[in-house]
């Protein structure tokens, strides 16, 4: 039975290279069957080595790349940046009726929670820390604006463009330092203060503390920041960077901590559970990539991904580990939930090495490919990937 062999996509570089010739290089050249194309992402600088129109690409803060129907601005209540490569209303039905009449899967990569550009304009959509600044690089699950925005878009993606998958990344909390930019960090942090200073104390995130039965859950936020004050100032000792203990996390701030993570769980899972639902509800299948922390994310895997068929993640490049490394993560997510392994060719010193990591693959029993990433690479890679077809043809 053949696997889902799929590689993750930009919009830009088919349109660039010409969709048909690109589709032709993934389908034949690659010998893939998807293609996971980002309709909408977040922000980077893109070395595209054989791109005919830009070889670097300074990407955009946090875009979508179509143009959303009447119906999508009548439903969000936040308008997203549409990127400046969507030069028509049909830029991206033309690339992906190009896809499905080429006989490949199409698969709708979305990030979600990632996002430089809406933060900025949509504050109450944003994250705050404890010290009440918004994160300028993350969006809150818990905000209803954020979270009308998250369903809206996936119903929108469903109407237009009918996917046969929906990828999904970064629809939880994202952890502390996700989206710094050129970071100055010269200091330790220790755990407990990166952990605390990746959760959102946002007035949603604080009503549903108080709904939980936190007491003033404005002075548990002030406490947490004068905790971190004063713990940021002071240089760590060698028992202040150990990992974080789960019965002694359950006693810190008088237990209210925990009842605040327990609440965070609630607000991501849930909201997660609604975004998969739509997929399903269209008829398409639902996969996952990212953190699945309960802490950092708000993620219970059990539920979160009870639906969701695959779940896209990187695997250990030493052969002799490749088995057990598969195993462990697996055992982190439901038994009917598959697992696919992320491959970056050019990662590799040769065709040689990147034979033997598709074969450990394979032989370990992994549930399919999504390589990384088809503007990233050169030719070659591509080559190599297509000499490997038999692993999941």
């Amino acid at each position: 039975m053949a696997k889902r062999a799929t590689i993750y996509t930009y919009p830009w570089d088919l349109s660039d290279e010409g969709i048909d010739r690109a589709l032709e290089t993934i389908a034949d050249t690659a010998g893939l069957n998807s293609v996971s194309l980002a309709q909408s992402y977040h922000v980077s600088t893109y070395l595209l080595p054989r791109n005919p129109r830009r070889p670097l690409y300074w990407g955009e803060e946090g875009a979508l790349y179509f143009q959303p129907s009447d119906t999508f601005y009548r439903e969000s209540p936040i308008e997203p940046l549409i990127s400046n490569v969507v030069t028509s209303p049909g830029y991206m039905s033309k690339i992906v009726d190009k896809i499905k009449t080429r006989g490949l899967d199409f698969t709708s990569w979305l990030v979600f929670n990632y996002n430089h550009h809406l933060p900025q304009r949509y504050p109450d959509a944003a994250k705050q820390d404890a010290f009440g600044h918004t994160n300028l690089a993350q969006l809150c699950p818990a905000s209803p604006l954020t979270r009308d925005y998250a369903l809206a878009l996936c119903r929108e993606i469903a109407r237009q463009f009918e996917p046969d998958e929906f990828h999904l990344e970064s629809l939880a909390y994202l952890h502390f330092n996700y989206g710094f930019r050129n970071p100055k960090i010269a200091v330790k942090i220790t755990p407990l203060c990166e952990m605390l200073m990746g959760l959102c104390y946002c007035r949603h995130c604080l009503d549903r503390a108080g709904e939980a039965g936190i007491e003033d859950a404005e002075r548990f936020r002030a406490e947490i920041a004068e905790f971190l004050a004063d713990e940021l100032a002071r240089e760590p000792n060698a028992n202040d960077t150990q990992p974080l203990d789960p019965a002694t996390m359950a006693k810190l701030f008088s237990g209210r901590l925990q009842v605040f993570i327990d609440t965070r769980i609630e607000a991501a899972t849930s909201l997660m559970e609604q975004a998969v639902d739509i997929a399903l509800q269209s008829g398409a299948r639902a996969s996952f990539f990212g953190g699945r922390d309960p802490i950092r994310n708000g993620l219970d895997s059990d539920r979160a991904l009870r639906e969701v068929y695959m779940v896209n993640g990187g695997v250990d490049t030493i052969t002799e580990t490749i088995a057990a490394n598969i195993a462990d993560q697996r055992r982190a997510f439901p038994s009917d939930t598959g697992f696919s392994a992320i491959v970056q060719a050019s990662s590799f010193a040769d065709a040689g090495a990147f034979a033997a990591y598709v074969s450990g693959l394979h032989q370990a029993g992994i549930d399919g490919f999504a390589f990384y990433n088809y503007g990233l690479l050169r030719r070659v890679h591509l080559e190599w990937i297509g000499g490997q077809r038999h692993a999941w043809s």
